[in-house]
């Protein structure tokens, strides 16, 4: 694909920064989601609203963007990505790719990749960027590694440099497609790389996030388990300290995902693992062994999978309890972006 170099470096407001990097006040992003606010300003409200875990007031936000006829086409693009995202957090893939799509049919006509596209990444190139990269993430979650290979490689080129919430991005997906393609030692490169890059950027979020992609590519590649427990229970401590709730329970559900569960005060597995803010403990529904799929201590990382006697990549043993969430790959990488609950799937016509 023949790119050409240029565009501006935009520097966002200190506002739209302290938004996307997790580090505004609930009160600084009730103002920014004014109605009559700049497009970007609300865009921003909604990634902030999306990090704490309110999907529901992140779409109002999006979807009032992204139908205001006064929106420009960029600020529509970035709001098309970030409704995508969230939809895939909640398991919602089919449709996300549909939007992520959209949001690369809008900015990609006439689109040059910049040669510094600025670090937080406001332009259209950085909404190309995402929209691939969310494409790459939406096959991932269909298991589809080798199409999300692909598209991490045409969307490599839009990306900023190291240090660029772009790249970061980048890097969450590329660990993400190794250890799903039986790489760990690419992934955790890769996750290495995007941990580094958050923390030059300066995001609290971003760095939550890879730190958790980290711990997780370092549980799958044989690491101290020890030493993954507490990295996961550090940030799933963290993540409720910063309200950034959406990365609390994927940590803990990778935890016990390496753990395997625990017995809980009644006797019954503990799903989270134990700890202080595991969630109370349940009757296990489904077949005794199938929600496991990660390497034993002391074992490589694929050796010690096993799921029911099953193929590693045969989901349909992991149906969850009625919380629901799904394992869909290897290892527990799956926590990161196949939760969804049965109301979910159905609304989402999963």
């Amino acid at each position: 694909m023949h790119v050409r170099q240029g565009g501006a470096r935009r520097a966002p407001s200190a506002e739209v920064r302290a938004l996307l990097a997790g580090a505004a006040t609930d009160r600084e992003v009730a103002a920014a989601a004014r109605p009559d606010g700049p497009a970007e300003l609300r865009w921003a409200a909604a990634v902030a609203r999306g990090g704490s875990g309110h999907y529901a007031a992140a779409a109002a936000l999006l979807d009032g963007v992204r139908r205001d006829p006064a929106t420009a086409v960029v600020p529509r693009a970035h709001a098309t990505v970030t409704r995508a995202s969230h939809l895939r957090q909640l398991g919602g893939h089919r449709a996300a790719a549909a939007l992520d799509g959209a949001a690369l049919r809008l900015v990609l006509p006439g689109a040059v990749t910049p040669g510094d596209p600025g670090p937080w990444g406001l332009g259209r190139a950085a909404a190309v960027a995402d929209a691939l990269t969310g494409l790459a993430a939406d096959a991932l979650g269909r298991l589809d590694a080798a199409t999300a290979a692909v598209l991490l490689r045409r969307a490599g080129p839009w990306c900023g440099p190291h240090g660029h919430r772009t790249r970061v991005r980048h890097g969450w997906v590329t660990a993400e497609t190794a250890l799903v393609a039986g790489d760990p030692a690419a992934a955790l490169a890769a996750a290495d790389e995007a941990l580094a890059g958050a923390r030059a950027l300066g995001s609290a979020r971003h760095v939550l996030k890879s730190r958790l992609v980290r711990a997780v590519a370092a549980g799958v590649a044989g690491h101290d388990p020890a030493d993954v427990v507490a990295e996961l229970d550090a940030v799933a401590a963290d993540a409720l300290v910063h309200g950034l709730l959406p990365l609390h329970r994927p940590a803990l559900l990778a935890r016990a995902d390496l753990t395997g569960p625990g017995p809980g005060p009644d006797g019954a597995p503990d799903p989270a693992g134990g700890g202080p803010d595991a969630v109370p403990a349940r009757p296990y529904r489904g077949r005794r062994g199938a929600d496991r799929a990660t390497p034993e201590a002391g074992s490589g990382p694929v050796a010690g999978a096993r799921h029911a006697g099953a193929s590693p990549f045969d989901t349909r043993s992991r149906r969850a309890d009625a919380e629901g969430r799904r394992h869909a790959v290897l290892h527990t990488v799956s926590v990161l972006y196949t939760r969804s609950d049965r109301s979910g799937r159905e609304l989402l016509r999963e």
